[in-house]
């Protein structure tokens, strides 16, 4: 007998919760004069070197493909991941980020010899308050303090694929298993081709506009916008996406550009202006500039809009409040980045079924690692998704 696609997501989940290894004893290697390999001489394996060695671990050395340019870091010498590795010393993964893929580093590893690596997520474990919160990522402790949450949040997903991935992407935060996550849904951005796709040409509230991304992307693979708000705070970013809007070549569609954050309410916040898509908004992020809030409520006026995305680094929530009453009079399609946050990926789909406005619920991730998950809220007349094949 077939089991049911639900009750296998179910059961991955409940088993992962019960799996406590990372709860009671992460990486019980990492003691004084152990030696290690740490893979990933960026930013982040700096600190992971850097935190090893103040505990007394002894890191051999790094493990990077810039090796050649690298040669060493801080002392400690660079080699390629092809590099022969001794079967005793563990390899602590340093990667942690959208493009890097845990389950192919973990293969590659094994390939050169390792047999004890590591995963980014359970060396957290052990040293959660010295790594601190990392966008989805945080203590063991906390991540298991929303148990019931997460249980809940399984029945609101409208299809087997994203009762999938959700399972798949819980289960990697309670066990460190890389093998367990969903492979990334590629194609258009916030367009997935199992999804049904809009009628019509779009007006689209692109709310994270960054330099105009998503718009570049719809417009080269042909998806016809009407209107386009754009609201973007970073002001770099911003120069970016109007830049590219005023371009020859650009897009034709009506629009409005404005440098501003979302939120609940009109008024103004401290914004970390790093440019890129390093830029943060609100209290404790070292805001070094004061930026406008609009609330979407207020400002969109009497227009009605198709669709509204939302990827605004962990605000979101905030932007849904702020949009209530546009959402039920405009039934938009909704597109809302839920990794910024540990609890956005129930809480953003609890937001929506909330409303009780019609809305089916289905979850894709976009990257790795569950970086760039989407929450999708489709009107319940958008039709069916397909079923692909899922990890």
């Amino acid at each position: 007998m077939t089991v049911p696609r639900d009750d296998l997501a179910r059961d991955l989940f409940e088993h992962s919760l019960a799996s406590r290894t990372l709860a009671e004893d992460p990486a019980p290697e990492l003691t004084r004069g152990m030696h290690v390999a740490v893979y990933g001489a960026g930013n982040v394996g700096r600190q992971v070197a850097t935190l090893l060695g103040s505990r007394g671990v002894v890191v051999d050395r790094m493990i990077d493909a810039r090796a050649l340019q690298l040669r060493s870091m801080d002392g400690i010498p660079v080699v390629p991941p092809g590099t022969t590795h001794e079967a005793s010393m563990p390899v602590v993964v340093a990667a942690f980020n959208r493009e890097s893929d845990p389950h192919a580093i973990h293969a590659a590893m094994r390939a050169s010899g390792a047999v004890r690596i590591i995963d980014f997520v359970e060396l957290h474990a052990r040293f959660a308050s010295e790594l601190g919160d990392r966008y989805w990522l945080v203590s063991q402790d906390q991540l298991r303090s929303h148990e019931d949450a997460m249980r809940e949040g399984l029945a609101r997903w409208g299809d087997d694929s994203s009762r999938a991935q959700y399972a798949q992407l819980l289960a990697y935060r309670l066990t460190g298993d890389p093998a367990l996550l969903p492979n990334p849904v590629g194609g258009v951005p916030y367009r997935p081709a199992d999804l049904p796709a809009p009628d019509g040409a779009a007006r689209f509230i692109d709310g994270g506009a960054f330099d105009g991304d998503s718009m570049r992307a719809w417009h080269l693979a042909g998806v016809p916008v009407e209107y386009y708000w754009g609201f973007e705070p970073d002001p770099d970013n911003f120069s970016a996406l109007v830049k590219w809007w005023n371009a020859p070549g650009g897009p034709t569609a009506e629009h409005e550009l404005l440098r501003a954050a979302l939120g609940a309410h009109m008024g103004t916040a401290q914004f970390a202006a790093a440019g890129g898509e390093a830029s943060s908004l609100g209290a404790g992020t070292g805001g070094t500039i004061d930026v406008a809030v609009c609330a979407l409520d207020a400002v969109i006026g009497a227009a009605s809009p198709t669709e509204i995305k939302l990827d605004i680094g962990g605000t979101e929530p905030d932007a849904l409040d702020g949009a209530r009453a546009l959402i039920l009079r405009t039934r938009p399609r909704l597109a809302v980045c839920a990794y910024h946050r540990c609890e956005h990926l129930w809480s953003i789909a609890e937001w929506i079924a909330a409303l009780d406005a019609g809305y089916s619920l289905h979850l894709r991730a976009h990257a790795q690692s569950g970086f760039d998950a989407v929450a999708y809220g489709l009107q319940a007349d958008a039709g069916q998704p397909s079923q692909p094949a899922v990890r």
